[in-house]
């Protein structure tokens, strides 16, 4: 504790900063000067202040909530930047972008999605042990939170996995407008018990008692390297948000009674408080009046700094594996990923059942975890924190690849996806990157019936930055994940089952390839001699290209000339190349392993009308999976799904139609 001694005038000074801060935003709001809402810490002040004194500000990690202001002045005293951020200017932390609840400066984090940010911490915390910096990460929780199953699902692999990681629960007994008894059964205290993890209450009325949990607590992370989990019960004396309290009166009359502002304060000279209240207030007006004499940031430089527009090409890395002769789409992934986590000890895999002798549902990873057992790991059955733990790892410096055993689990992390991997760096007005790929096996036609063979990549469709890359074994599938593995946003990286055993399409069939906007190839194969044109032009994506090769012979037998287009990076879409393509005969036809009403064919159909519309010779016809769950039973499965023949029947069907 001598690194960090309680002075109660230092810690007075901070908790005052705080507390007027959040006054100030009440008092703006009521001025119309602020929008949207603001969540106050008053009363929980000694909870930021004790627990961000213990902690290693050069090097130690925070993770905070939708209440973070708190925890944000204690972390780094930017009461200028927090005050410009609510009040949308370009000075503030982080250009006006996230506002009250998505804050980000050094070693600090904040998403207002509760009990999304502890698989990121959890994450964060593998990766300073991964790189050995000796960092404690704290996550800071709501009791609301507790009531997330992610918090569990961490606290389980944190003791497992023994990682730095330093649980601080806010116990002020309400969240929002429920108390804690209506909501948790138990205590909350005990939980994480039966994990092993270690736990401390404190009353959190003290800011020096706080400030003497914390610490122990801190050191005890940090010299044996496990999980500890600090309960701070605590109150909150304003409303949730700005004016919704339904608390009784008498009740916030006798908390109110017990401030622990108003406590510290009386154990402080008169004078003393007078002159840090004086400074506290003068540097609240003037950052007030700087704020709103500022300018907002400009549609272009938001554009600019969050990566809105145009995206950003990748590069394919100088790792990149030699192109495989005679492998198959799953050697091809497996040597791929061979590659990476050689030449990169910061690329780490991790998924379910993934270690050897198993080597994945798919076998995939099989030998990996033999030649790379500290880059390899194996997680329980816990989708939301694979996914939260590889933004964490990925916002920390290192190359995460994440595996979800089955693409159908996808809805499980579908959070992790969207409120967090696609959101931080926009957010955070492009300080910080989310280099993270999440392998997943999509699509049926093995029989594992409705819930192990859906195409549910749908459901990601436009999500702002984040990419959808589909591998087909016409594309050089390792080399494909290379790609994805050097690009700086999230890429949902799509395998196919029935592809892994088939031999990577390299000759047979005319193919030529070119880069998207976004730099990943763009396959194009056709079955008619060079000079003349096509028909119709087919564009499909992922598995559907164990079909092509076929329907190329038998529609040349046919003297149907046929071109396919297969994009590897499938949202979001470059329209210049299928434009290209569609022009070339006229007409056009999409095939998606999914249901087609309100899918993929329906974006790019749309993307040729705007872009070729006038070289169409008829409207864009679309092939989908039928609009079911995906049968079990070989016979109904086959029924379900796109077939060869249906293939050949759409594009005769098309040709019919003019």
């Amino acid at each position: 504790m001598n690194k960090h001694p309680a002075q109660l005038e230092q810690f007075y000074a901070q908790m005052q900063l705080i507390r007027r801060t959040e006054q100030t935003f009440f008092e703006l709001y009521s001025r119309g000067l602020m929008a949207g809402t603001v969540h106050t810490s008053i009363g929980q002040e000694p909870c930021a202040v004790g627990v961000v004194a213990a902690l290693d500000r050069s090097r130690d990690v925070i993770f905070s909530n939708h209440r973070a202001h708190g925890h944000f002045l204690a972390y780094c005293d930017d009461v200028e930047g927090l005050i410009a951020e609510l009040l949308g200017r370009r000075s503030g932390v982080v250009g006006g972008v996230g506002g009250s609840q998505h804050l980000h400066t050094r070693n600090f984090y904040t998403n207002g999605v509760q009990g999304g940010i502890v698989p990121n911490a959890l994450g964060a915390a593998y990766a300073e042990l991964h790189k050995q910096s000796g960092a404690v990460v704290v996550v800071f929780l709501g009791d609301g939170t507790m009531g997330q199953g992610v918090v569990y699902e961490c606290l389980n692999v944190a003791a497992l996995w023994s990682l730095p990681l330093l649980f601080v629960l806010e116990d002020n007994q309400y969240a929002q407008s429920t108390h804690r008894r209506d909501e948790h059964a138990g205590v909350l205290a005990q939980r994480p018990q039966p994990f092993g993890v270690a736990v401390a209450e404190v009353a959190a009325d003290d800011v020096e008692a706080v400030y003497a949990a914390a610490w122990q607590a801190v050191e005890a992370v940090r010299s044996q390297r496990r999980p500890f989990f600090l309960a701070l019960h605590t109150y909150r004396l304003a409303p949730h948000s700005k004016g919704d309290d339904t608390r009784p009166a008498a009740e916030l009359a006798a908390q109110w009674a017990r401030d622990p502002l108003a406590r510290l304060a009386a154990r402080l000279a008169p004078e003393q408080r007078a002159v840090i209240d004086q400074r506290v207030d003068e540097r609240i007006v003037a950052a007030v009046t700087a704020a709103l004499a500022s300018e907002p940031q400009t549609l272009e430089q938001f554009q600019r700094s969050a990566g809105w527009g145009p995206p950003v090409p990748s590069q394919l890395p100088a790792t990149s594996p030699p192109p495989l002769a005679k492998k198959s789409y799953l050697e091809s992934l497996r040597h791929a990923l061979h590659t990476l986590l050689a030449s990169d000890p910061h690329a780490v895999l991790f998924g379910e059942d993934i270690l050897d002798p198993y080597g994945g549902a798919f076998k995939v990873t099989k030998g990996l975890s033999t030649h790379f057992p500290e880059q390899v790991r194996t997680t329980p059955i816990c989708e939301a924190t694979i996914v939260g733990m590889g933004v964490g790892m990925a916002l920390r410096g290192l190359r995460p690849i994440a595996e979800i055993m089955f693409g159908d689990f996808m809805a499980l992390a579908a959070d992790q996806l969207v409120n967090h991997a696609a959101k931080y760096a926009a957010m955070y007005n492009g300080q910080v990157t989310v280099p993270l790929v999440v392998r997943t096996p999509m699509g049926g036609g093995r029989g594992y019936g409705p819930t192990h063979s859906q195409s549910l990549e749908r459901l990601f469709f436009g999500l702002p930055h984040c990419k959808i890359v589909a591998a087909s074994h016409l594309h050089d599938a390792g080399a494909l994940l290379h790609l994805a593995v050097a690009d700086l946003e999230p890429v949902l990286f799509l395998e196919h089952k029935l592809l892994y055993p088939l031999e990577l399409v390299r000759q047979g069939i005319p193919l030529a390839e070119q880069r998207d906007s976004a730099g990943y190839p763009v396959v194009t194969a056709w079955n008619y001699p060079e000079g003349e044109r096509p028909d119709v032009t087919l564009f499909a994506y992922g598995g559907v290209s164990r079909l092509l090769p076929t329907l190329l012979a038998r529609l040349a037998a046919e003297e149907i000339r046929l071109l396919v287009c297969l994009p590897a990076c499938i949202s979001p879409l470059d329209p210049a190349p299928l434009a290209a393509a569609a022009r070339q005969s006229g007409r056009a036809l999409v095939v998606e392993e999914s249901p087609a009403g309100f899918g993929w064919g329906a974006e790019v159909a749309a993307c040729l009308h705007g872009w070729a519309g006038s070289d169409l010779l008829a409207p864009v016809a679309r092939l989908g999976t039928a609009p079911t769950v995906i049968p079990a039973a070989k016979a109904l499965e086959e029924l379900v799904l796109p077939s060869l023949e249906a293939l050949e029947e759409a594009v005769c069907a098309l040709l019919a139609a003019g």
